[in-house]
């Protein structure tokens, strides 16, 4: 069965096939042009944003990347880039990365990330830098990242912002990016958002060093 809707005045059109109750396909017609193709399936949980404590389950230097066992029937794609060097096992000398078996082990353990599921056989695409998200502010433990979200227009706002982040004291090697939501908010606000993520992040770190690989962890 496939029903047509036009979603836009704008001439685009979104065709689903539904005649299997599982799994829905659209795919998206503008201007009597090809616009995207999407694959819901409705039986399968989602996972973008899942942590893992995973093992590396082999290696492809042609690609530069891992395959990953985080537990599930297919494993992880994560390529070297998305690899922190706390994992490497032989630092790199030069300009040019090693092969990727030079830097990783199989059976090593690793805490990933899910961020892209990938349709039909492809494994979801994974990363070793954690990101958890809150209500006004994004931890990202690995990455000493400080940033405000670019959909804060105001200088002054986004400025208001980079100092009062600067007034809290983050563990080493944590950083973060100020959600666009953070605008207009106090410093107690973001200050609770800020306290609950790192929480969150200890009590991962915690639940990591005695969990078995593989397993979800958060």
């Amino acid at each position: 069965m496939v029903r047509k809707k036009t979603s836009t005045p704008s001439k685009a059109k979104m065709l689903i096939n539904a005649v299997d109750s599982e799994e829905f396909r659209i795919a998206v017609i503008k201007e009597g042009e090809f616009e995207g193709f999407h694959i819901e399936t409705s039986a399968a949980e989602q996972k973008i944003g899942n942590i893992y404590k995973a093992l590396v389950d082999g290696m492809k230097n042609s690609l530069q990347a891992c395959f990953i066992n985080y537990g599930t029937d297919k494993n992880g794609f994560l390529p070297l880039s998305e690899i922190h060097p706390e994992y490497y096992t032989e630092e790199p000398h030069g300009d040019s990365p090693p092969p990727v078996d030079r830097i990783v082990e199989k059976g090593q353990p690793m805490l990933v990330q899910v961020t892209k599921e990938m349709p039909g056989r492809k494994g979801a695409h994974l990363t070793t830098y954690i990101s958890l998200a809150g209500r006004y502010v994004v931890l990202t433990p690995g990455r000493v990242t400080c940033g405000v979200s670019k959909k804060i227009e105001s200088e002054e706002e986004r400025q208001r912002l980079k100092d009062l982040m600067g007034e809290f004291k983050l563990p080493e090697g944590i950083g973060y990016i100020v959600r666009t939501a953070a605008e207009g908010q106090n410093k107690r606000e973001i200050s609770k958002d800020l306290n609950s993520l790192l929480r969150m992040w200890k009590g991962i770190r915690e639940r990591v060093a005695d969990a078995p690989a593989p397993s979800l962890i958060h």
